[in-house]
């Protein structure tokens, strides 16, 4: 029997995470030779050996996440356009020893929300966070939906005024302003917004003894708001749930974690991941997680 070809995902306390079920079921299911691996590292110090690990150990290509996606830029060997346009990267390649850093959170981030594309057009938009992946969301909202302004809301200040003002260097007609969560205006101001998406990991599973809250749902959400949460467990987190509640629509954090995950396969297998298949397994284990909890 041949050695399987070895994938992976890199990042810090990610026990929880559902990319070995996606990938290891699409490759599976496409009868390839692929196994999915988790790559704990949990000490940013150790985050270029383990990237040099990849070439070593002849690795095909792994994920990144949390909070690796923008340090992870300065080694490897080049980058692709997307990813050297946001520098945040999300996929490794390794093609014969050059490591090629790619961003598939963009087109994940962009598929499932492209059924909203009329809607969104010329409206204002707000994203909380100011880390990777609200890297890739600013990107995507730019690229496909063309809002009138993309407010960014955070707790650090400085991050998001420097996230702000990469992109602004970058793309002169692009209106972005910043907010901090905790101010008392910033629920009045985010209600003229109609798409509010989740880009921090508040409201996963992980996280779920802490007692801190996004924003005070009942003050926030109308009927004609969109709400799209990155966190994907559990499928219905308190932000979808405070926006379901109120009459908005809502996009599960799932898509993205699908449509990411389908162009990485891709990238590193060559063929097309089965979504429907995986995403039935992963609704499955999901909804048997929490059941059980």
């Amino acid at each position: 029997m041949a050695i399987k070809k070895v994938l992976g995902l890199i990042g810090s306390e990610i026990s929880y995470t559902l990319s070995p079920l996606m990938h290891n079921t699409a490759a599976e299911a496409l009868r390839l030779n692929y196994i999915y691996n988790v790559f704990e590292v949990n000490k940013p110090d150790d985050l270029s050996a383990a990237i040099e690990g990849i070439r070593a150990l002849n690795i095909t290509g792994v994920n990144v996440t949390i909070p690796y996606k923008e340090r992870t830029v300065k080694y490897l060997d080049s980058l692709s356009a997307e990813a050297s346009e946001v520098q945040a990267v999300n996929t490794i390649l390794n093609q014969d020893g050059t490591l090629i850093g790619y961003n598939t959170d963009i087109f994940g981030f962009a598929e499932p929300l492209k059924a909203f594309k009329s809607e969104l057009e010329k409206e204002q938009v707000a994203v909380l966070g100011s880390g990777g992946a609200a890297r890739a969301v600013i990107q995507a909202l730019k690229i496909e939906f063309k809002p009138s302004s993309i407010t960014i809301v955070a707790r650090n200040e400085s991050k998001a005024d420097a996230l702000k003002d990469d992109f602004k260097r970058r793309t002169k007609s692009l209106k972005l302003k910043t907010l901090n969560i905790a101010d008392a205006e910033t629920v009045e101001k985010l209600r003229d917004c109609k798409l509010i998406i989740n880009a921090t990991p508040v409201g996963s599973a992980k996280l779920s003894a802490s007692k801190e809250d996004l924003l005070p749902a009942e003050k926030l959400w109308t009927k004609d708001h969109i709400a799209y949460d990155l966190v994907y467990n559990p499928l219905q987190t308190p932000f979808l749930k405070g926006a379901q509640d109120a009459g908005a629509k809502t996009i599960s954090g799932l898509e993205m974690l699908l449509f990411q995950g389908a162009k990485s396969f891709e990238l590193w297998t060559g063929k097309a991941m089965p979504i429907d298949l995986v995403r039935k397994t992963l609704q499955d284990a999901l909804t048997c997680e929490e059941k059980t909890d």
